[in-house]
């Protein structure tokens, strides 16, 4: 099972460590925060529409079509009772447009991404509070 390694290196900026990349998440001054990366739901909401992004790119190098300018957009409203996200849209703009008889399949392809899956079959999700190493 890969393992992301999580290190707090600051009041809430965090320094995540995966394969070969580190990546700063962290709050917003006005949450004091020092702003020096996404916060954890802007990453959530950015794992989709990469994600979904990714499928359109294998989708259209599959049928030969132009993935210039492609640019996703992902808009997001928080909700509470729980916090959480409780909307994502989607929006995929590809200049080159998508064959109107190649629409379907296009959407069927971007809809089974990895992250667009996982949020619609919720994975099993357990948290341990490892215990201290004392000496």
């Amino acid at each position: 099972m890969p393992r992301i390694t999580t290190k707090l290196h600051g009041r809430y900026r965090f320094e995540n460590a995966m394969r070969s990349h580190t990546l700063v998440v962290d709050q917003p001054l006005s949450s004091n925060g020092t702003d020096e990366g996404p916060t954890p739901p802007e990453l959530l909401v950015t794992a989709l529409g990469t994600c979904a992004g990714v499928y359109a790119v294998f989708f259209c190098e599959k049928h030969g079509i132009s993935t210039e300018g492609l640019t996703v957009y992902t808009d997001y409203e928080k909700m509470n009772n729980p916090a959480r996200i409780g909307k994502m849209d989607i929006t995929i703009e590809l200049p080159a447009g998508i064959p109107a008889e190649l629409e379907e399949a296009f959407w069927h392809t971007v809809h089974a991404c990895l992250i667009h899956n996982t949020f619609t079959t919720p994975p099993e999700v357990t948290m341990t509070l490892a215990a201290p190493v004392t000496s």
